[in-house]
């Protein structure tokens, strides 16, 4: 057999590269999919979607470990390189679409294994930890193992690094054609198929450029440490220290990338394209860093002075960055927002980006097997970043928030600047010193300041409330003496509170399924948000018990703000409050309703958009007594297609005016009769003791003509044809381009 070169043609590398993007691409368009599925069967709160993450991640550790032993110990994978990535990515392709497509047609059996949300903590955790490994363990084991493969065919320690740039590349495209290209246009399963599908090229191209890439010889692979053992370098590049440095670039990236995400929704807003093209900056410009890195290895800086120079840089950009931070929440100049973008996310991506391909490519003396190294460093450096993002995502965004991350990520990397100050300092130069000491001095008087300080969204002068936890950042501002604004990051989460139509609105949706509900025993209310709906049902002593259900849990710490206009229920024995998902309680929950009430923000917003799906009827309708009542409030520029949506599943539909966009629907399986008219009339003063104070002076009687005129707006409404359906498989609200540029990122605010 012909030796292979030391290092790789040209042409050959670019060919592995080219596979390895694919590879990239279509695991990130796999991710994208798996998370919104989860988002349905786990719930669509920050902790599941965390456990979908950790789960993603736990697999690509698990397999690249597992093939660097599978290198180290076996000849037969080493015998036939390309083909056997080539038929890995084959089963990635087949098991990922698989599951995605169980993900979508089998919803049931899966919520039946997810734990309640009444369930403890712990047992939940487990139950949806369990769900997730046994859906998406196998193919993203093998996702992990495509790295070390390819790795087999090059010595060239430059070229590991690239390999790995360009399959971070891969994965950043990924992120970008699965939201505004294969979702959007052919919904999640054949978005899969699409990704399966290439998955399949790359086995046939895989399999037959096989016999061109010969196996690298066992003695190529020997290379030599590039410093001898006993100088500065050489220590530096010893296994448990190049270990180490694979364990800390790991934790403190995806620790980073907490706090990058969500100053990136800040600036840019709170539709899903946000999602993507966050995960596609802070990837690209890390693939981008990994090939800069290759070409850093040709030159003769030290290795030490690298990492020295990128741990200093990036404390230095994170604090500029905190300059600007107020003026960029509170966007008056573009530049503005640009230069804080650049300042704490992209540069510090770049910087941090570099560290793990420099441990990618190092050969520690004695290592023989370079393939296997990569698969070691890569499992590594992936079970660290599971552990960063498990830390900061749970724990310590919930006790020192966004810039407390900041900070507590610039002192690890301080820490790791000390050791290189102390390890190499009989070779520091004086601009080794400077810049060392200019990183000191920007934590002390910039970063360790402000680590305390909740990132400005709001006016702080205005604000009557401000935290911040792993849902975000909560805030209520005083718009005037009578109203208060409440949101979550940049997210408007109810209309004023203090507007008159805001109440009208809110207790209506309960007083009008009240009124044409069989029955009042139990009441389901989705979206809490002030209370005011909770409320509303709390005035009506006839309704038995109302499961109330709020996603954000800072709105229920903070309800007693929103008092008298609530009602004071959470006070009410009757009411019982949930923080959970509502579309996840309402599958898991052993109970029937007669009354479910859906008081969610927007239709396009990430997560609220499945309560418009056929699929969620459905789920209501099998959650609903005989003749039981759903009501919702829908506006926007797609009425239309909304009304059909529930048209389609529940054949009877009233509704009535509310706001100046919209209507509150009620929806029930058989005809809608105003049964408790007479409980109205009898008890609550012909209705206007329940709906004067909403602005119906003349109680039943004006409660009625607001009827009559929903009823005209239904008849015109199911005059149009609606532009689309909305399904959990084909998200066409979630994805959709709403009118104007802005619509692809803000939504309602």
């Amino acid at each position: 057999m012909t030796e292979a070169p030391a290092t790789l043609s040209r042409p050959r590398f670019r060919f592995l590269c080219a596979l390895l993007f694919c590879t990239g691409m279509t695991s990130l368009i796999f991710q994208i999919i798996w998370l919104r599925g989860f988002s349905i069967i786990l719930g669509s709160t920050i902790y599941s979607m965390a456990c979908v993450v950790t789960v993603f991640m736990l697999g690509l550790a698990l397999g690249s470990l597992a093939m660097s032993r599978l290198l180290k110990n076996g000849q037969r994978l080493a015998a036939s390189p390309l083909a056997a990535y080539g038929t890995v990515e084959l089963l990635v392709g087949l098991s990922s679409l698989l599951v995605t497509w169980t993900l979508f047609t089998h919803q049931n059996f899966y919520l039946s294994l997810s734990g309640s949300p009444n369930s403890p903590l712990l047992s939940r955790v487990a139950a949806q930890f369990s769900v997730c490994l046994g859906l998406i363990g196998i193919p993203t084991a093998l996702m992990g193992m495509t790295l070390p493969l390819l790795s087999q065919l090059v010595v060239d320690r430059r070229q590991v690094s690239a390999l790995y740039g360009v399959n971070t590349i891969g994965a950043a495209t990924g992120s970008i054609i699965s939201s505004f290209v294969l979702i959007y246009y052919l919904g999640c399963i054949r978005a899969g198929a699409v990704a399966t599908a290439i998955n399949a090229v790359i086995f046939a191209v895989a399999l037959a450029s096989n016999r061109f890439f010969p196996p690298v010889p066992q003695s190529a692979t020997e290379e030599p440490a590039p410093s001898p053992s006993n100088t500065p370098e050489g220590r530096m590049l010893s296994r448990p220290l190049m270990l180490a440095l694979a364990l800390f670039s790991g934790f403190v990236a995806l620790s980073c990338e907490i706090t990058w995400t969500r100053f990136l929704s800040l600036c840019f807003g709170n539709r899903i394209y946000v999602t993507s093209i966050t995960l596609a900056i802070i990837l690209l410009f890390m693939g981008q860093a990994a090939r800069m890195s290759s070409a850093m290895l040709r030159g003769t800086t030290p290795l030490w002075r690298i990492l020295l120079y990128a741990c200093s840089l990036t404390v230095i950009s994170f604090a500029a960055a905190l300059l600007l931070e107020r003026s960029a929440f509170q966007p008056t100049q573009p530049g503005l927002v640009v230069a804080f973008i650049l300042l704490m996310v992209v540069f510090p991506a770049t910087t941090l980006g570099l560290i793990f391909p420099l441990t990618l490519a190092a050969r520690p003396a004695g290592v023989t097997n370079g393939a296997s190294w990569v698969g070691l460093v890569y499992g590594m450096n992936t079970l660290a970043s599971l552990m960063g993002s498990l830390a900061s995502g749970y724990v310590l965004i919930n006790f020192i928030g966004s810039n407390g991350l900041i900070a507590f990520n610039s002192v690890l990397l301080l820490i790791a600047l000390a050791g290189l100050a102390y390890g190499f300092r009989p070779q520091f130069r004086l601009t080794d010193h400077a810049l060392g000491g200019v990183a000191v001095l920007a934590f002390l008087a910039i970063i360790a300041p402000r680590s305390l300080q909740v990132p400005p969204v709001v006016d702080a002068d205005k604000a009557v409330v401000r935290s911040e936890d792993a849902h975000g950042i909560f805030s209520v501002v005083r718009v005037d003496d009578k109203r208060l604004r409440v949101l979550n990051n940049r997210t408007d989460l109810v209309y004023l509170y203090g507007e008159a139509s805001t109440q009208y609105v809110q207790e209506t949706q309960a007083f009008l399924p009240i009124l044409y509900a069989p029955k009042l025993d139990k009441v389901l209310n989705i979206g809490l948000g002030y209370g005011i709906t909770a409320g509303a049902f709390s005035r009506v002593s006839e309704v038995s018990s109302i499961d109330a259900v709020e996603i954000v849990p800072a709105l229920v710490d903070h309800t007693k703000l929103f008092s008298p206009g609530n009602h004071d229920y959470f006070s009410n024995p009757r009411v019982r409050i949930h923080v959970t998902d509502g579309r996840h309680f309402l599958a898991t929950t052993p109970d029937r309703y007669d009354i479910i009430s859906i008081n969610v923000t927007d239709p396009y917003l990430p997560g609220t958009s499945s309560f418009y799906s056929r699929e969620f009827y459905e789920l209501a309708r099998s959650r609903m007594t005989p003749g039981g009542v759903l009501a919702q409030h829908i506006f926007g520029p797609d009425m239309a297609a909304l009304y059909h949506g529930i048209h389609e599943v529940f054949p009877y539909v009233k509704g009535i005016p509310s706001y100046g966009n919209g209507m509150t629907v009620i929806a029930s399986m058989e005809p809608l009769q105003p049964r408790q008219r007479d409980l109205f009339m009898q008890h609550y003063d012909e209705g206007r003791a329940l709906l004067g104070t909403i602005g119906i002076k003349d109680g039943m009687a004006g409660f009625e003509r607001l009827v009559a005129m929903g009823d005209e707006s239904l008849k015109e409404l199911s005059s149009r044809a609606p532009e689309f359906e909305n399904s959990d498989d084909m998200p066409v609200l979630e994805f959709r381009r709403l009118p104007g540029q802005v619509g692809l990122f803000h939504s309602n605010n």
